[in-house]
C-alpha cells in the first residue's frame, strides 16, 4: 500500500513546479495555468464514487488494481499531449485514477484493527508525502522540459504495481455489518458526518492551494525555478515527517489536539510567507504542522461513527471538490491581486478549517462499538 501512495503523491506533487513550463509551453498565462490543478481534482472527484462502488463490490485487490491502470491511462497521456485541452483531458483521467486509488486505500485501512489504526493511517499516508518529496526533486534533476518523460515512467510504475498486489486481502465492503446505527441516533450521525464534510473540503483546498502554488510564488519574488521547486519537496517534507511521527504523538496527544493545534500553527506559519526572505523557510514548516490533520481526522470521524464505510466514502468524495476550488480561488486571488495573494489565501483556508473541525467538539462517541468489519491484511 505503501509504494501505491508514494505514487499518487508523486504524481500530485509535479503540477506545481510545472506550472511555469506549461504557460510557457502551451502560450497561457500562470493563473490559466493553474486550471490544471483543479481539473486534477475534478477527475478525483469522479473518480472516488467508482472507488467506492469498488470496494463495496468487489475484493480490494481488483478495486485497487483497476484504480491503477486507470492513473496509467491518464499519466500516458499527459506524456504524449501536443496541445492544452489534450494535456487537460489526461490530466482528468489521472486525477479520476487517483481518486479511486485515494479513497480505496484510505477505506482500506480504516477497517484495519482499531488498535494501531492511527500508525497505519500516519505511516500509510506519510508515503504519500514521501512520494510528494520525490516529485519536484524529479522536476529539478531532469528539468521542467523534460515533464513527459516524468508522466511517462509514472505510468509504467502503475502498470508494475497493477500487477503486484496479490497481498492486498480485503472482503467486499458489502459483507460489512453495520450495528453502529443501532446506538446512535441518525439525526447526530448525519449531523456528524457533513460538520467532517465541510472540514475536510476546507483542508484539502489548504492544501492543495499551498502545494500548488508554492512554486509560483517564490519564483515570482525572485527565486529561481529550481528553488521553487526545491521548497515544494521541502513542504512534501515536512507533510512525510509529521506524518511518520503522528503515531508516536498519538500515544500522548489525542486526536482532537493534534488536529485542531496544528491548523492552528498553519494559519500563523502561512501568514508568515508574507515576507519574502521567510517565505522559504515557512513552507516546509507549514508542512509539518499541516502533517497528522488527515490522518487524525478520520481517527477521529471513525471514532464518533464506528464502521461507517459510507459515511467515510462521502467524505473523502466530497473532498475533492477543496482540490478544485481551493487552487481555482488561488488562481482568481492572483490574478486580481498578485502573486503575495498566495499565503493569504492558505492561511484564510486554514483558519476555515480550523472553526469546521473545532465546531465536532460538540459530539461525542457513542458508548457501544461494534468492530465488526472483517480485517484488511
Amino acid at each position: 500500500m505503501t509504494a501505491m501512495f508514494i505514487l499518487i503523491g508523486a504524481i500530485a506533487s509535479l503540477y506545481g513546479p510545472l506550472l511555469i513550463r506549461f504557460s510557457h509551453k502551451f502560450q497561457i498565462s500562470l493563473p490559466a495555468a493553474g486550471v490544471v490543478l483543479s481539473v486534477h481534482f475534478i477527475g478525483a472527484l469522479f473518480g472516488v464514487p467508482v472507488g467506492w462502488l469498488g470496494v463495496k463490490r468487489v475484493s480490494g485487490k481488483v478495486a485497487v488494481g483497476a484504480s491503477l491502470v486507470a492513473l496509467a491511462l491518464g499519466a500516458a497521456g499527459v506524456a504524449t499531449a501536443d496541445s492544452w485541452t489534450l494535456l487537460l483531458v489526461s490530466v482528468f483521467f489521472v486525477g479520476f485514477g487517483f481518486g479511486a486509488l485515494d479513497f480505496g486505500l484510505n477505506t482500506l485501512l480504516a477497517r484495519t484493527e482499531i488498535k494501531k489504526r492511527p500508525h497505519r493511517l500516519s505511516l500509510a499516508n506519510a508515503g504519500y508525502a514521501v512520494g510528494a518529496v520525490v516529485g519536484p526533486f524529479l522536476v529539478i534533476i531532469l528539468h521542467p522540459h523534460n515533464f513527459p518523460i516524468l508522466f511517462g515512467a509514472m505510468a509504467v510504475i502503475a502498470v508494475v504495481l497493477s500487477l503486484n498486489n496479490r497481498g492486498l486481502v480485503a472482503p467486499p465492503l458489502r459483507v460489512e455489518e453495520h450495528h453502529h446505527l443501532e446506538v446512535m441516533a441518525r439525526s447526530q450521525r448525519r449531523a456528524i458526518l457533513w460538520t467532517f464534510i465541510v472540514a475536510y473540503v476546507l483542508y484539502v483546498a489548504c492544501e492543495s492551494s499551498a502545494s500548488g502554488w508554492i512554486a509560483s510564488h517564490l519564483n515570482r519574488v525572485g527565486y529561481s525555478a529550481s528553488i521553487g521547486s526545491l521548497i515544494t519537496a521541502g513542504f512534501w517534507l515536512g507533510l512525510a515527517a509529521g506524518r511518520v511521527i503522528g503515531g508516536p504523538l498519538h500515544r500522548r496527544f489525542s486526536h482532537k489536539l493534534l488536529v485542531l493545534a496544528g491548523l492552528l500553527l498553519a494559519i500563523a506559519v502561512s501568514a508568515s510567507a508574507l515576507s519574502n526572505g521567510l517565505a522559504p523557510y515557512a513552507y516546509p514548516i507549514l508542512g509539518v504542522v499541516l502533517a497528522s490533520v488527515y490522518p487524525m481526522g478520520l481517527i477521529w470521524y471513525t471514532l464518533l461513527c464506528p464502521n461507517d464505510g459510507n459515511g467515510l466514502a462521502l467524505i473523502i468524495l466530497c473532498m475533492m471538490s477543496g482540490g478544485i476550488f481551493g487552487p481555482a480561488a488561488q488562481s482568481v486571488m492572483v490574478a486580481h491581486f498578485g502573486i503575495h495573494a498566495v499565503p493569504i489565501v492558505i492561511a484564510s483556508f486554514a483558519l476555515l478549517t480550523l472553526g469546521a473541525f473545532g465546531s465536532a467538539l460538540r459530539f461525542s462517541p457513542p458508548f457501544t462499538r461494534v468492530d465488526s468489519a472483517p480485517a484488511v491484511n
